[in-house]
């Protein structure tokens, strides 16, 4: 086997996706990783990186295209590092999302699972309600579009006639306003993202024009977005732009967020979720572990006699208990900790625990909840490779999987959330 060099261009036909929106395909036994291919393409590829066990290539020519291809929506596509998937068909991502899911669970859980992953989805154009916008250099003539200030080894590195080129690219300063580039940091400027909600799209221009109208010291480095029931709001304070807190309904409970807090985006399948989270499940005592703004507690306490949220970030706390007071939920407790801290101070056993961490999932706190021993658990999750690494753990201890559903959340992009639910073998 003799690994090709970079720079080399190959004749490839692509397999299948991989977790990371990357096509997949072979050539003399050693994997190839190219983006924006798609399953039964075949491609000429010029490869860019040497790895250990694959290589990374670029597309340089679309000899024949796979049955599943099709023309992006957006016209930024390719450049714009945001969605990955725009080039095939829906179904394919629904069934590239469901390989996801069951691969994780077998190659990293090394669970045995030959049925399919049922994969919930819903209109996959328009459905994100949360934004964060990138703007250009905030502070110094960097003239490479990267965030910052230029560091003493750069300053001093650059010739007399970088320096005046890059004072007048400064000047007259204009905000490039829009999204990271593909596998970069630099800011590419955009005009429309088809599958932010209408209401965040209709409002790029007046944030690019509210910039513009600020002296560039005071350019903030991002912008928060988020629209609900009552349309669109920005943060940090623009000149003639709303800043307030934004509504969302969900299964008959208001939540009250602000632009820059954690909320589930997809606006056409959150109730799903929750659903999938909540359904058919009772008792007397439910913790909501890394609670947010209570998404999951609050339709908990229609179903448990009392629930105790728990999240360490201040604002969603605040947020959490003033979400509780708004839907009348007198039965939730919000605690400001982290899950280990609370749980290592618990004196309760619950009937159910329901957590949704953050991507890097919830390693820490397993050790933990193994000694808990509640007797049902739900683990909502948006990396199927860290669900997968704390699912195995966490059977390994006494619990038995009893399911994994995948919510397609994340439409043109490679993306998924997963619910799995436990009950304990042995209560």
């Amino acid at each position: 086997m003799t690994l090709p060099q970079v720079g080399q261009t190959l004749e490839v036909t692509v397999e299948r996706f991989g977790f990371g929106g990357f096509a997949i395909a072979r050539h003399d036994g050693i994997a190839v990783f190219v983006p924006f291919g798609a399953p039964g393409d075949r491609l000429r590829v010029e490869i860019t990186e040497l790895q250990k066990n694959h290589v990374r290539a670029r597309i340089v020519e679309v000899l024949a295209p796979g049955p599943n291809r099709t023309t992006p929506r957006c016209k930024h596509y390719g450049e714009c590092g945001g969605c990955q998937l725009q080039h095939v068909d829906y179904a394919t991502q629904v069934a590239a999302k469901a390989e996801f899911v069951r691969d994780a669970l077998v190659r990293t859980g090394g669970f045995e699972w030959p049925d399919p992953v049922l994969v919930h989805h819903a209109h996959p154009w328009g459905y994100r309600v949360r934004t964060q916008l990138k703007l250009t250099a905030t502070s110094g003539a960097r003239g490479d579009g990267r965030h910052g200030r230029l560091r003493k080894q750069e300053q001093r590195a650059r010739t007399t006639a970088e320096i005046a080129a890059a004072a007048a690219a400064a000047a007259p300063p204009v905000p490039r306003l829009g999204f990271h580039r593909a596998l970069s940091h630099d800011v590419l400027e955009v005009e429309q993202c088809p599958v932010l909600a209408p209401e965040l799209e209709q409002g790029l221009a007046g944030v690019r024009a509210a910039i513009a109208s600020l002296p560039r010291k005071e350019w903030p480095y991002q912008i928060d977005g988020a629209c609900g029931t009552g349309g669109a709001s920005w943060a940090p304070d623009l000149p003639g732009m709303r800043k307030d807190l934004v509504e969302h309904v969900v299964l008959g409970f208001r939540y009250l967020i602000e632009p820059e807090s954690f909320f589930q985006g997809n606006r056409n399948l959150v109730e799903e979720l929750v659903k999938g989270g909540v359904d058919g499940l009772e008792g007397d005592l439910a913790f909501d572990l890394y609670a947010g703004v209570g998404l999951f507690s609050l339709p908990l306490s229609r179903r448990f006699r009392r629930v105790v949220a728990v999240e360490d970030e201040r604002r969603a706390c605040t947020l959490g208990r003033v979400n509780v007071k708004t839907n009348g939920c007198d039965n939730v407790t919000d605690l400001r900790a982290t899950t280990e801290q609370f749980l290592r101070a618990n004196k309760e056993r619950p009937d159910l625990v329901l957590m949704d961490p953050p991507r890097l999932g919830a390693k820490p706190a397993i050790p933990l909840l193994l000694q808990l021993r509640a007797r049902r658990l739900v683990y909502v999750s948006c990396d199927p490779q860290t669900l997968a690494r704390d699912l195995r753990q966490l059977v390994d201890g006494g619990y038995v999987l009893e399911r994994v559903e995948a919510y397609d959340m994340f439409p043109q992009t490679f993306h998924t959330e997963a619910v799995a639910r436990l009950r304990l073998a042995a209560p």
